[in-house]
């Protein structure tokens, strides 16, 4: 009832009791994960054609969104594992797919350089990004949909002010120009960007002035991921080197600083 080939995604819902993996055999499983041995195979959702690289909950959980390989995003019904609609117009591989946080509108990045806004009763783009020159490889809307962190094989993240459609901050110093899907995302209050880079370092940017305020050594491989988690109040990040490291914040250290703190 597992995958059959690589798993490119996982996500869980908000409740926290199902989660979603997104896989190279060309499906998106959901998993019950309430607390048991083996965590059981609820549905498997069928669709898309070879790889799907990106799997995200509707913020009330009873949709969720998938997009891959194939260009087309599509949004299935939890409850009945049916497919509810699809989404097409971008020109190559969907990289990063999520819902905002009204759950009204599906954000897309692809492989096409571009980001793309979708509204989700119609079904059509409402919106398009093109200001990065690399493939896109990750999306995140902050808490009140007003502002979107992108992240490009450009070498560069972007922060968009989504009401007027442009970017207003720039985070640089770190390396993604190759490797498949490094990701950056919000940290601790918003305040911080935290990043994952292939020259094995875990980047934080202040958010205001696009400053790098740290860079977290420690890991032999690329960092894919690094993500933090406001209830536990620690940073986690994912690499080529099997491993996961888990970092927290000392005040008595200084905040400019190059070494591991983990």
């Amino acid at each position: 009832e597992g995958h059959l080939s690589r798993v490119w995604n996982l996500t869980a819902n908000a409740a926290g009791t199902l989660l979603a993996s997104a896989s190279a055999d060309e499906t998106v499983k959901l998993w019950d994960a309430r607390g048991t041995e083996r965590t059981p195979t609820v549905s498997t959702l069928k669709g898309h054609e070879r790889d799907v690289y990106s799997v995200s909950f509707h913020p009330q959980g009873t949709h969720l969104v998938t997009g891959g390989y194939d260009k087309v995003i599509r949004l299935y019904d939890v409850r009945t594992g049916q497919l509810v609609k699809s989404f097409t117009g971008h020109d190559a591989s969907i990289s990063t797919v999520i819902f905002n946080p009204h759950g009204n509108l599906v954000v897309s990045g692809s492989k096409d350089c571009s980001i793309r806004f979708w509204d989700l009763v119609s079904g059509l783009c409402i919106k398009t990004y093109s200001s990065h020159l690399g493939e896109v490889t990750s999306v995140e809307v902050n808490s009140s949909g007003s502002q979107l962190l992108t992240s490009s094989k450009d070498n560069c993240n972007r922060l968009w002010d989504v009401r007027q459609g442009r970017p207003i901050q720039r985070f640089q110093g770190h390396q993604n120009t190759s490797k498949n899907f490094i990701r950056s995302g919000f940290g601790p209050g918003e305040a911080l960007i935290v990043s994952g880079s292939e020259d094995g370092f875990v980047f934080l940017w202040d958010i205001a002035t696009g400053h790098v305020l740290q860079r977290l050594g420690g890991h032999d491989g690329v960092v894919y991921d690094a993500r933090w988690s406001l209830k536990q109040s620690l940073l986690a990040s994912c690499s080529d080197d099997f491993t996961i490291k888990t970092w927290w914040y000392d005040q008595s250290l200084p905040v400019f600083r190059d070494e591991a703190l983990s």
